[in-house]
């Protein structure tokens, strides 16, 4: 039938075969990038007495009142026996810090620590982190987000699992926690184009010394390792401070492993659309150090594999309604069918993995048009380096700051 085909048409036909063979071998790669990625799962850990490592919690909280009491209710209800929880209110002006000091006076294992002033030079987080670790006596540290879960066994899981890897951090990819239709839609999707950038298998290996890679969501360090890369001050100017660290752990030869944690950690990063755009473009636009260049990769990769095929179907779907149908139109259309059914269901796979909703697949165009603003947003900051995080607007002047 090709050879019935103009050179134009026989080019194209080879070329969209070509995508549609990759999106099939994707299907491959994933399999082969979740065998090759650890999982930690729920279960039980016993610990003799004496033997479980003083684990000291530090939560980040600016204006988090929706959800900091959840937050610690879960962390309260670990069964580890061995550990402290530090609450830095950063500069909230909700109710944040009566919350936690309501819930300290009920148990002494909770502890507050409270920040008034952001100097120049540091993102909020960073500060309030750095300032809060100068409290703690824990042999290691668990930075986690004020507006995360944790299952029961979390904690000791984590542990066990570093010392049995001797590992000197480890951070874990959880669940995420969607209830507005816009999370739905648009959460799987972004997390998909952070894993672009940072696929888990080349993180965690450790030759691959440009790939260190952590989720601040969840980031168990040895105190040791933690001072050994300078804490926080490192990182200060940074938005995505969690992956400098984890690339601060790899430089120095440090041990470093990142972990699917699905069922042992949840998270609810943003609520609505708005939110949703901010918080990606800032991630994305951090992550690449403030250079567009992969980002207009990630553009082309959601132009080719996840938009080509509508604009196809659309068109060779037109030409056969009006009668059109040649040889080269049903090709390109049923290349275009097999080209969106691969992605549909490499995309159910991702869906399983991060717990998302199956039945949101159906409106994956537009998490597609979304995301393409994201990324087109983050790219527009690499060039302006302005930011609005948390309440507090950040220009250029930061990202000029050193160690």
């Amino acid at each position: 039938m090709l050879l019935n085909l103009t050179w134009l048409e026989q080019t194209l036909v080879v070329g969209y075969g070509v995508i549609v063979a990759i999106c099939l071998i994707r299907h491959f790669i994933w399999g082969w990038a979740m065998r090759a990625t650890p999982f930690l799962a729920p279960g039980r850990v016993d610990w003799p007495t004496g033997q479980a490592p003083r684990v000291s919690i530090l939560v980040p909280a600016k204006d988090e009142e929706k959800g900091i009491q959840a937050c610690l209710e879960s962390l309260l209800e670990q069964d580890y026996p061995n550990f402290e929880i530090w609450v830095v209110n950063d500069r909230s002006v909700d109710s944040t810090a009566q919350i936690v000091e309501e819930v300290a006076k009920k148990d002494p294992r909770v502890n507050l620590l409270s920040i008034k002033h952001l100097p120049e030079g540091w993102t909020g987080k960073t500060h309030a982190l750095q300032q809060l670790q100068a409290h703690v006596r824990g042999e290691w540290l668990l930075f986690v987000d004020a507006d995360t879960r944790q299952h029961p066994t979390s904690l000791s899981i984590s542990i066990q699992d570093s010392l049995r890897n001797k590992t000197d951090m480890l951070s874990v990819m959880p669940a995420l926690d969607m209830k507005s239709f816009w999370e739905r839609v648009v959460q799987p999707f972004a997390a998909m184009c952070l894993m672009i950038l940072y696929p888990l298998p080349r993180v965690n290996d450790p030759k691959r010394k440009e790939m260190g890679f952590a989720n601040g969501q969840f980031i168990l360090v040895r105190r040791s390792a933690y001072d050994a890369i300078g804490q926080h001050t490192l990182v200060r100017d940074k938005f995505v401070e969690d992956v400098h660290l984890g690339r601060l752990i790899r430089e120095k030869g440090l041990s470093l492993r990142v972990a699917m944690a699905p069922d042992l950690v949840s998270v609810r990063m943003y609520a609505s659309l708005t939110e949703i755009i901010r918080g990606w473009a800032r991630i994305l636009y951090s992550g690449v150090d403030m250079r567009p260049g992969k980002l207009w990769m990630i553009q082309a990769l959601i132009l080719v594999f996840s938009v080509l095929a509508y604009v196809v179907l659309g068109v060779t779907g037109a030409l056969i309604l009006a009668g059109h149908a040649t040889s080269f139109v049903w090709i390109m259309f049923w290349l275009a069918v097999a080209h969106e059914v691969l992605q549909e269901t490499m995309f159910a796979r991702i869906y399983r993995t991060t717990r998302s909703r199956l039945d949101y697949l159906v409106f994956r165009p537009l998490a597609v048009g979304v995301m393409l603003y994201v990324v087109g947003k983050a790219i527009g900051m690499c060039r302006t380096h302005a930011v609005v995080w948390r309440g507090t607007t950040y220009d250029a002047r930061l990202q000029k700051t050193g160690p």
